[in-house]
């Protein structure tokens, strides 16, 4: 379906043909407003009762946009029919590129849109899902933060040890070791550093630390990565050992 604008004034003849030309064309343009029918088969539907009428869709067009209210859930692959025009491939876009559906993109009684692509399906034409209505419950997670356009700081990795400190003198610091393996070789680095969380409420004077003490070879199939978690007292009393599950996050610094 090809499209065009006509100035009146450059038309001495048929200027009312002219008009629903581009009344055809205006209306191409914009969110066409369909009712669908099915689920994992569509039908939309112009011009139905309730809707703002729009001109009659005799073949799709690049970036056409339909709109709707689902009226099912799909529940594997989806096919659109518009208008009686012939049914298309919907997708849904990934970082990977365009996909077919696999099921419940589209929720019953959400609203839809499907943009109309000619060079999806091999050159066939489809239509993306521009508007998956799907609600997926993803924690908000950044895994990295910039200050100031200077640094920043990426959390790396994060688990929990068992460690047992034994008796800690004052004005002294004691580590306690333990291995990570089959990591990438660059997770972690040595000099990357680790936020400790004790197993009970420390002692006033007494700190926790983490590092990466060591790394394994660069060229081996798994790295073997050793890391520390220091406890610092600062006190001059002696600290009994303190025992229990040590939760770590290690973070690293780019200047």
């Amino acid at each position: 379906m090809a499209f065009s604008l006509t100035q009146f004034e450059n038309s001495a003849t048929n200027q009312l043909l002219a008009l629903d030309n581009n009344f055809t064309t205006v209306s191409a343009q914009a969110p066409i407003p369909c009712v669908v029918s099915g689920t994992n088969t569509l039908t939309l539907t112009q011009s139905s009762a309730g809707l703002v009428p729009s001109s009659p869709i005799t073949a799709y067009a690049q970036n056409m946009l339909f709109t709707s209210v689902a009226a099912g859930t799909n529940t594997g692959p989806v096919t659109a029919n518009v208008s009686v025009v012939g049914p298309v491939n919907v997708y849904k876009d990934s970082p990977a590129g365009p996909v077919l559906l696999t099921g419940n993109e589209i929720i019953n009684k959400n609203a839809i849109a499907l943009l109309y692509d000619a060079a999806l399906n091999s050159g066939a034409g489809g239509c993306h899902l521009i508007s998956s209505t799907s609600i997926t419950q993803t924690a908000i997670a950044p895994s990295s933060v910039q200050i100031n356009n200077k640094s920043i700081i990426t959390e790396l990795l994060s688990g929990s040890v068992s460690l047992s400190f034994s008796a800690t003198p004052g004005w002294s610091s004691q580590d306690q070791t333990f291995t990570l393996t089959g990591l990438p070789p660059d997770i972690p680095l040595v000099g990357d550093f680790m936020q400790v969380c004790p197993p009970s409420l420390a002692a006033i004077g007494v700190g926790y630390q983490g590092l990466v003490t060591a790394v394994g070879s660069l060229n081996s199939v798994s790295s073997v990565s050793t890391l520390s978690v220091r406890l610092i007292n600062s006190a001059s009393a002696s600290i009994a050992s303190n025992a229990g599950i040590y939760r770590w996050a290690a973070k690293r610094l780019v200047p």
